[in-house]
């Protein structure tokens, strides 16, 4: 096979005089790609090293930059926070009063909604004193168990909303089993939690409960949430399952609004 030197002198000596546009090396190296598949095998470390450092720089950059537009947007959304309605018999877990309000909508049978509750129990035990979580009802129609579910939470809340996170911890701690035994696993985790569970079964049915959860999915829909779960921190919207970092980011902007951003990096 002839080499890149016998096939195209001119792009040779055009590459080796003054400084070539990159137009022109555009061209010419789509012209004569061979010349690009000779230099990688002559020198592959070299070369994969090379796409590597950039790689990574891009990535660098490009995450730097998205740090930037999140910061913007937490920034606008506390100037013009979302409304969820805080009122009426919730189940609330962590201080009352607390600064920083998670409002969570949720579904029993969601997986990615099981992902953020580990999540969601690191962040109480670091913002002891800072942070309520308040949990609303979302069940999606393709989850079978997500509306019981719902319904069971929110008379259990009537009773006792402790007996109710003792719930919910079950329900997300055993997920597949309620995806296998339905109504019959409903009921063994609301009698597990030491609730009255014929009145349980009787407010899961009742008006009230069914009047709050319609609520919490209209309120759910109004914000434009793609999916489960959702959340509303003082406002701000996370949309769908995230890490705990992305949780502090708001946090912490609420905490300390002073907070200088992040720099935009230099193109």
């Amino acid at each position: 096979m002839a080499r890149p030197w016998a096939l195209a002198p001119g792009l040779l000596l055009l590459l080796a005089g003054c400084s070539p546009s990159p137009n022109q090396l555009k061209a010419a190296l789509k012209k004569h790609p061979e010349i690009l598949a000779e230099a990688i095998r002559a020198h592959p470390a070299e070369i994969m090293e090379a796409l590597q450092a950039a790689s990574d720089s891009y990535q660098k950059v490009a995450q730097a930059r998205a740090a930037v537009a999140e910061d913007e947007r937490i920034g606008r959304e506390l100037a013009a926070p979302k409304q969820p309605s805080l009122a009426g018999n919730r189940a609330i877990r962590g201080k009352p009063d607390a600064a920083v309000t998670i409002v969570i909508y949720s579904d029993f049978q969601c997986p990615f909604c099981r992902r953020d509750v580990p999540v969601l129990e690191a962040l109480l035990r670091k913002y002891p004193d800072q942070l309520r979580l308040l949990l609303k009802q979302t069940p999606l129609p393709s989850h079978p168990y997500g509306r019981p579910a719902a319904e069971m939470f929110e008379a259990l809340v009537r009773q006792d909303p402790a007996k109710a996170w003792h719930y919910h911890d079950l329900l997300f701690g055993n997920q597949e089993r309620l995806g296998r035994e339905g109504m019959a696993y409903l009921e063994w985790a609301a009698r597990e939690t030491g609730a009255d569970l014929a009145r349980a079964r009787r407010d899961a049915a009742g008006p009230e409960v069914k009047a709050v959860i319609d609520a919490d999915l209209a309120e759910f829909e109004s914000f434009g949430f793609s999916g489960t779960p959702g959340f509303i921190i003082n406002g701000v919207v996370l949309d769908g399952a995230h890490p705990q970092e992305a949780f502090e980011r708001i946090i912490q902007r609420v905490l300390a609004p002073t907070a200088p951003s992040v720099e935009a990096p230099a193109p």
